[in-house]
């Protein structure tokens, strides 16, 4: 028996269909990911399953209570005594991004709704909170629908995904590898039935080609041929010379009729050597020594230190508030604690994105420092999703997500040699996510990245660098590796979400 069933739903703006279902059910125990582009209606559909706002079409089935958690940080849906907006509100309050996303989660799952909806829970959560919020969701008693771009959580948590591609919504088994994997299955029949669809055209063409020419052959004369002897082959050709063109006519209609194919876009490839223009010659490409930060009677930061070896892939980690965004800041004034080599230009991605100029195009500001020659730079537009005449857009018009698009592109495409990312994977789906985790593995120079997106930092990193307690500790070497050597510790892991939400259970007992 489902929780939840929604069919032939419908749900448009202006003259654009957002999503079209035929059919979607929640069962208990269900872990579902929904995932898809930034804009693609993931939030839409969510809150009108919830029942937060009407779809244009269809019916919606529900059968038990429903928690919603939403990105802002809010919860809703009915429990005993007050609501979940109550317990969010009154736990939440005054409190940074991190601590409202936890106040909202500990509410949700402190209710136990048979049916919990979760719209991208990771966000402003550090690397302990995500994995809380992991084990959390795994252990939830009930159904859990999930929006997210962290896709080390939809694997590690999700059941099935539903995907929303081209305004409809899929179902698929398994967590996110699983959907990419059947993705690219889908992929390649398509690649293998237009390959079969081109090869068999092109040889119905070439068979009627040749039996046209064989045709023309039976209509000349041999030479040195006498009237009477002409007339009588003009007659004796004509028959199998019709036969010859009416074959040929027919495989040119079979070639027609054919049921068309269309070839699966392929990314164009990138073969530059991206942050190879301008070689470092020292070994440490950048350093930061001794730097202590305080904001009034708070220290951030004391006597932190910490080395960039030049060509190395560097991923910084730490909990919200530890002081990373801080240290990349002073990093990147190479000033009196930070310097950098001789020969280091670097770029820095900032979650403000105030780099691109808004009254420019996306390929203007794109090429605004480039030394690459147009098609070179409109290569690495398509590959994070900006092709054709989106290349043309104005920046001041750009979403949130296309605007961190547009600053990668530029830094990608310039000629500089270090550099470094501020949590660049924050607001880009999953499809620009993984485009910018293969240009990363391009990269030729200096690369730090500042990041919570465990996925992101299993395929780039080679180092790790942890900011904590005012300090910087470096790991050499990857993300697994270092996975593996906490397992080997067993390191204990915070335990505040389950500590908020056992407080909220309790006092809700007596309310």
């Amino acid at each position: 028996m489902y929780l939840l069933q929604a069919r032939d739903l419908k749900k448009s703006f202006g003259v654009r269909t957002l999503f079209s279902v035929d059919k979607l059910e929640v069962h208990d125990g269900d872990r579902i990911g929904l995932v898809g582009a930034n804009g693609a209606g993931k939030s839409t559909l969510l809150n009108i399953l919830f029942g937060g706002e009407p779809a244009d079409e269809g019916t919606i089935d529900r059968r038990c209570p429903i928690a919603l958690v939403r990105q802002s940080g809010e919860a809703e849906g009915e429990g005993d005594g007050r609501t979940l907006r109550e317990w969010a509100v009154a736990d939440g309050a005054r409190k940074s991004g991190g601590e409202r996303t936890r106040a909202a989660l500990a509410a949700a799952f402190s209710r136990g709704d048979p049916l919990l909806f979760a719209d991208e829970p990771t966000t402003n959560l550090d690397l302990d909170g995500i994995e809380t919020l992991q084990k959390q969701l795994r252990g939830y008693r009930g159904a859990v629908v999930l929006v997210s771009h962290d896709r080390a959580l939809l694997d590690r948590v999700c059941t099935a995904i539903w995907a929303i591609e081209e305004g409809t919504v899929r179902v698929f088994p398994g967590g996110y590898s699983a959907w990419i994997a059947e993705r690219d299955r889908e992929r390649a029949f398509r690649q293998f039935e237009y390959d079969q669809y081109r090869a068999e055209k092109a040889r119905l063409l070439a068979e009627a080609r040749d039996l046209r020419e064989a045709a023309r052959g039976m209509r000349k004369m041999p030479r040195r041929m006498g009237l009477s002897e002409a007339r009588l082959h003009k007659g004796t050709a004509s028959i199998p010379q019709g036969t010859v063109e009416a074959r040929a006519k027919a495989l040119s209609r079979r070639a027609e009729r054919l049921e068309a194919r269309e070839r699966p876009g392929d990314l164009p490839e990138v073969r530059m050597a991206l942050g190879a223009a301008h070689p470092v010659t020292a070994k440490t490409a950048a350093r930061v020594e001794g730097l202590t930060v305080r904001y009034g009677p708070r220290t951030v930061l004391k006597d932190a230190s910490f080395s960039l070896p030049t060509g190395s892939r560097t991923v910084m980690l730490g909990p919200n508030g530890a002081g990373k965004t801080t240290l990349l800041e002073h990093l990147m004034r190479d000033g009196e604690c930070a310097r950098f080599a001789e020969g280091v230009k670097p770029g820095y991605f900032s979650q403000n994105h105030e780099v691109l100029d808004p009254k420019k195009t996306v390929l203007e500001n794109a090429r605004a420092d480039s030394p690459l020659e147009e098609h070179e730079v409109r290569t690495i537009l398509a590959n994070l999703g900006i092709a054709g005449d989106e290349v043309h857009k104005i920046a001041g018009t750009l979403s949130g997500g296309e605007r961190a698009k547009a600053v990668f592109a530029r830094l990608l495409a310039s000629d500089c040699n270090l550099l470094v990312l501020d949590e660049p994977t924050n607001h880009i789906d999953l499809y620009t996510a993984e485009a910018l985790e293969s240009l990363l593995r391009k990269w030729k120079g200096t690369l730090l990245v500042v990041t919570h997106d465990r996925r992101l930092a299993e395929q780039v990193a080679e180092r790790l660098l942890f900011v904590e307690q005012g300090g910087v500790s470096a790991f050499e070497g990857g993300w697994q590796a270092w996975r593996e050597e906490q397992a080997r510790r067993a390191a204990p892991r915070d335990a505040g979400l389950d500590e908020l939400i056992e407080r909220m259970r309790r006092a809700a007992e007596f309310s």
